[in-house]
């Protein structure tokens, strides 16, 4: 027997477990490899659709990733399991020859062992190589009930995401558009009830892609469910109201501060995807549509040095925005007032 081969085999079948393990049965996001093997594979996607000059292939970035990180355990496995049985050379034999088998029979062997298919026309010759089949065997049954078990879940939260960016829509497309559509002549206390309701599904969202860091990589073309955009554009009207509307027109900081930490804990998920605040800090919100609405806005050094503050965590946002394939322009998805005209 090769040892080393064999010793081989043995690691990269630990190594793949191991990823498999963390990825789809750990709350703490994916493995070495598949979170590297993710991003290598969306940032090859951005860069095919920014050449393109279209965001519609994108759409396909979460499926293909899904399916890479299956193929990706499943070769991993098979070449692990291959160089166990080509270790040594007459691990196999040929039943209807019986003769030793090649290298290409112990892999078709391996495969087929995997799959659960059975043994083909080849069996061990030994005690032992029966055990290494019987472990292979149950090998391949688990890494496809793990593999249901993960996938399912993911479009599940999927499709949480997008409810989220969908609701967050109907607020408004725009930090002055949401504020316009909650002002009721007084205050902004009509933002509290869809704040509240929020904060607990963007709390979920977060645990969520905590746990599957490939929700990251499910990009949507479409403004009002292309998720960073609508968090982001909630999170730049929790800092206007924050910092730039008086208090007294302001909802309950109890509710902007409950929402605040609610966005905080998915931004604190953004480095698993390799999503870090850049160098350079997106323009900040202009809200004399609000000014000329008659709404007062509070301008004053201290609030300047309050957005200051804010610098780390909206480059962060701008990051994120850049990494799904937009830009911060298209925070905008038009002018209120132009919605406004065509609505009249």
């Amino acid at each position: 027997m090769n040892y080393f081969v064999f010793i081989l085999g043995i690691t990269l079948l630990l190594v793949a477990a191991t990823d498999l393990t963390v990825t789809s049965l750990s709350v703490r996001g994916a493995g070495f490899i598949t979170k590297r093997l993710s991003k290598a594979i969306w940032r090859v996607m951005l860069a095919i659709s920014k050449r393109v000059g279209s965001r519609k292939f994108l759409e396909l970035g979460g499926a293909i990733i899904l399916i890479s990180i299956l193929i990706n355990w499943l070769l991993m496995i098979w070449l692990s399991a291959s160089l166990l049985f080509i270790s040594q050379p007459d691990s196999l034999m040929n039943v209807e020859t019986n003769s030793s088998t090649t290298i290409i029979n112990k892999i078709f062997y391996t495969g087929y062992t995997l799959s659960n298919l059975g043994l083909g026309d080849m069996e061990p010759v030994s005690p032992f190589w029966d055990l290494v089949t019987a472990v292979l065997s149950f090998v391949g049954l688990i890494q496809i009930s793990i593999a249901i078990t993960y996938f399912i879940p993911v479009v599940s939260a999927e499709i949480v995401k997008r409810k989220i960016s969908v609701y967050i829509t109907t607020l408004g497309c725009s930090v002055e558009e949401i504020l316009l559509n909650h002002w009721n002549g007084k205050d902004f206390k009509e933002l509290e009830q869809p704040f509240m309701s929020l904060t607990e599904s963007i709390i979920l969202h977060g645990q969520n892609h905590k746990a599957y860091s490939v929700l990251h990589y499910f990009h949507s073309s479409d403004r009002k469910e292309a998720f960073v955009l609508n968090i982001t554009n909630l999170d730049e009207v929790l800092t206007a109201l924050l910092f730039s509307i008086p208090v007294e027109l302001r909802p309950s900081r109890s509710v902007l501060n409950g929402l605040r930490k609610a966005i905080s804990s998915y931004l604190v998920t953004l480095p698993a995807t390799f999503v870090v605040p850049g160098e350079e800090t997106p323009p900040l919100n202009s809200l004399s549509i609000l000014e000329k609405n008659g709404i007062k806005v509070s301008h004053s050094a201290p609030i300047d040095l309050e957005y200051e503050k804010l610098t780390t965590r909206r480059r962060l946002l701008l990051s994120l925005i850049k990494d799904d394939g937009w830009e911060w322009s298209d925070l905008q998805a038009g002018s209120y007032d132009h919605e406004m005209s065509v609505i009249k």
